[in-house]
Protein backbone atom coordinates (compact mmCIF):
# COMPACT_ATOMS: atom_id res chain seq x y z
CA UNK A 1 0.00 0.00 0.00
CA UNK A 2 2.84 2.40 0.80
CA UNK A 3 4.40 1.63 -2.58
CA UNK A 4 1.22 2.58 -4.44
CA UNK A 5 0.82 5.72 -2.34
CA UNK A 6 4.39 6.75 -3.09
CA UNK A 7 3.79 6.15 -6.82
CA UNK A 8 0.94 8.64 -6.64
CA UNK A 9 2.57 11.17 -4.28
CA UNK A 10 5.95 11.55 -5.96
CA UNK A 11 4.67 12.85 -9.33
CA UNK A 12 2.34 15.26 -7.53
CA UNK A 13 5.22 16.56 -5.39
CA UNK A 14 7.39 17.07 -8.47
CA UNK A 15 4.53 18.83 -10.30
CA UNK A 16 3.89 21.20 -7.39
CA UNK A 17 7.60 22.01 -6.99
CA UNK A 18 7.91 22.73 -10.73
CA UNK A 19 4.81 24.93 -10.56
CA UNK A 20 6.26 26.80 -7.59
CA UNK A 21 9.63 27.35 -9.30
CA UNK A 22 8.00 28.63 -12.50
CA UNK A 23 5.84 31.18 -10.61
CA UNK A 24 8.34 33.50 -8.96
CA UNK A 25 6.11 36.57 -8.85
CA UNK A 26 4.89 38.32 -5.74
CA UNK A 27 1.30 38.63 -4.66
CA UNK A 28 -0.34 40.99 -2.21
CA UNK A 29 -2.88 39.82 0.39
CA UNK A 30 -5.00 42.25 2.31
CA UNK A 31 -7.11 41.33 5.30
CA UNK A 32 -10.20 43.53 4.96
CA UNK A 33 -11.48 43.90 8.51
CA UNK A 34 -8.01 44.74 9.87
CA UNK A 35 -6.64 46.55 6.79
CA UNK A 36 -3.38 44.64 6.91
CA UNK A 37 -1.51 43.98 3.67
CA UNK A 38 1.09 41.23 3.21
CA UNK A 39 3.24 40.67 0.12
CA UNK A 40 4.31 37.06 -0.36
CA UNK A 41 6.30 35.25 -3.02
CA UNK A 42 3.94 33.07 -5.05
CA UNK A 43 6.32 30.09 -5.00
CA UNK A 44 6.53 30.19 -1.19
CA UNK A 45 2.75 30.50 -0.99
CA UNK A 46 2.20 27.53 -3.31
CA UNK A 47 4.65 25.29 -1.45
CA UNK A 48 3.40 26.39 1.97
CA UNK A 49 -0.26 25.78 1.17
CA UNK A 50 0.54 22.47 -0.52
CA UNK A 51 2.48 21.10 2.45
CA UNK A 52 -0.10 22.46 4.88
CA UNK A 53 -2.83 20.63 2.96
CA UNK A 54 -0.71 17.49 2.76
CA UNK A 55 -0.12 17.35 6.51
CA UNK A 56 -3.75 18.16 7.31
CA UNK A 57 -4.80 15.33 5.01
CA UNK A 58 -2.38 12.90 6.65
CA UNK A 59 -3.64 13.94 10.09
CA UNK A 60 -7.22 13.44 8.93
CA UNK A 61 -6.35 9.96 7.66
CA UNK A 62 -4.71 9.10 10.97
CA UNK A 63 -7.71 10.30 12.98
CA UNK A 64 -10.13 8.48 10.66
CA UNK A 65 -8.25 5.22 11.28
CA UNK A 66 -8.48 5.50 15.08
CA UNK A 67 -11.66 3.37 15.43
CA UNK A 68 -10.08 0.67 13.26
CA UNK A 69 -6.94 0.62 15.38
CA UNK A 70 -9.06 0.40 18.56
CA UNK A 71 -11.02 -2.52 17.09
CA UNK A 72 -7.75 -4.21 16.10
CA UNK A 73 -6.45 -3.94 19.68
CA UNK A 74 -9.69 -5.46 21.02
CA UNK A 75 -9.52 -8.27 18.48
CA UNK A 76 -5.92 -9.04 19.46
CA UNK A 77 -6.93 -9.30 23.13
CA UNK A 78 -9.85 -11.57 22.25
CA UNK A 79 -7.56 -13.67 20.05
CA UNK A 80 -5.11 -14.16 22.92
CA UNK A 81 -7.92 -15.19 25.27
CA UNK A 82 -9.29 -17.66 22.73
CA UNK A 83 -5.81 -19.12 22.17
CA UNK A 84 -5.40 -19.70 25.91
CA UNK A 85 -8.82 -21.37 26.06
CA UNK A 86 -7.96 -23.50 23.02
CA UNK A 87 -4.71 -24.67 24.62
CA UNK A 88 -6.57 -25.53 27.81
CA UNK A 89 -9.21 -27.52 25.91
CA UNK A 90 -6.56 -29.26 23.82
CA UNK A 91 -4.70 -30.39 26.94
CA UNK A 92 -7.98 -31.63 28.46
CA UNK A 93 -8.79 -33.47 25.25
CA UNK A 94 -5.38 -35.15 25.18
CA UNK A 95 -5.96 -36.37 28.76
CA UNK A 96 -9.34 -37.73 27.71
CA UNK A 97 -7.74 -39.53 24.76
CA UNK A 98 -5.14 -41.09 27.06
CA UNK A 99 -7.88 -42.24 29.45
CA UNK A 100 -9.87 -43.67 26.54
CA UNK A 101 -6.84 -45.57 25.23
CA UNK A 102 -6.16 -46.95 28.71
CA UNK A 103 -9.80 -48.02 29.09
CA UNK A 104 -9.81 -49.53 25.62
CA UNK A 105 -6.72 -51.57 26.42
CA UNK A 106 -8.27 -52.82 29.68
CA UNK A 107 -11.69 -53.61 28.16
CA UNK A 108 -10.77 -56.77 26.13
CA UNK A 109 -9.35 -58.47 29.21
CA UNK A 110 -12.56 -57.88 31.16
CA UNK A 111 -14.65 -59.01 28.22
CA UNK A 112 -12.64 -62.23 27.85
CA UNK A 113 -13.16 -63.08 31.49
CA UNK A 114 -16.88 -62.39 31.27
CA UNK A 115 -17.23 -64.23 27.96
CA UNK A 116 -15.48 -67.31 29.31
CA UNK A 117 -17.93 -67.49 32.22
CA UNK A 118 -20.92 -67.45 29.89
CA UNK A 119 -19.25 -69.91 27.54
CA UNK A 120 -19.05 -72.55 30.22
CA UNK A 121 -22.83 -72.38 30.88
CA UNK A 122 -23.72 -73.84 27.49
CA UNK A 123 -20.97 -76.42 27.09
CA UNK A 124 -21.98 -80.05 27.41
CA UNK A 125 -19.70 -82.30 29.34
CA UNK A 126 -18.47 -85.40 27.57
CA UNK A 127 -18.48 -88.56 29.57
Amino acid sequence: MNFIRSLIELPIFVLIIVLAVINDDYTKFSFKPFEISVTVSLSVLILGLFFLGYFVGRLDGYVAGAPLRAQLRENKKAHKALNKEHEKLTSNFSHLQEDFQRMKAAAPQEAKGLFSKFKTLFVFKKD
